[in-house]
């Protein structure tokens, strides 16, 4: 009798860790829809809507292997020292894409963190493939996103005034802001420079 009842207190205190995750994963959810529906940024809704669908997906999928599925009220998070709920509101949407996806990446390896706490408790059987799964998803979000802001990084300020200086800044800008662009074109100006110099020895 004893040992039913430490089987059963065991398998309580193993669901405990994956109702937790389950309201982290809603809340995140939540969050990315409420993003969609609060960015002007075209490119951003549609990563958005992805994302909420993803993480539906991962929140249903770990529901289905709770007993009565998920809690209908509030669970204690896991973790203090992160809070998985993306804070895109307010003026965030005002400071540009690469503030926005910062924030993506940050919340994700947050998510990403959790996961790994998660994973080691006393867990059933059947939910560790599960959780492995769905950790290297969050990995590979988190990834993405860091690659975008990689990409897309801090765009220079618009020149402004009028004048010759004033246009040829406009001009130049998509080359100086490339750091690919300014190698190619450096690199064609020195041959140039050299030719015209051979040329004017002979």
């Amino acid at each position: 009798m004893n040992d039913i009842g430490h089987s059963a207190d065991k398998a309580r205190a193993g669901e405990m860790p994956l109702r937790a995750l389950s309201a982290t994963l809603h809340g995140s959810h939540r969050a990315y829809e409420q993003a969609r529906h609060l960015t002007a940024d075209r490119f951003l809704r549609i990563e958005f809507a992805e994302l909420a669908e993803k993480r539906a997906k991962m929140a249903h999928d770990l529901d289905e292997l709770l007993p009565g599925g998920a809690d209908q009220k509030p669970v204690p998070p896991l973790s203090t020292v992160h809070r998985v709920f993306l804070d895109l509101k307010g003026n965030l949407f005002r400071q540009g894409r690469a503030r926005i996806l910062r924030e993506v990446v940050r919340n994700e390896a947050a998510l990403e963190d959790i996961f790994d706490e998660v994973l080691e408790a006393e867990l059933p059987p059947t939910a560790r493939p599960l959780l492995q799964r769905q950790h290297r998803q969050v990995r590979a979000t988190r990834d993405r996103y860091a690659a975008m802001l990689d990409e897309d990084g801090d765009p220079l300020p618009a020149p402004s005034g009028h004048g010759i200086i004033a246009s040829f800044n406009r001009l130049t800008q998509p080359i100086t802001s490339n750091p690919i662009l300014s190698a190619i074109v450096v690199t064609a100006v020195s041959a140039l420079t050299a030719r015209l110099l051979r040329s004017r020895r002979y």
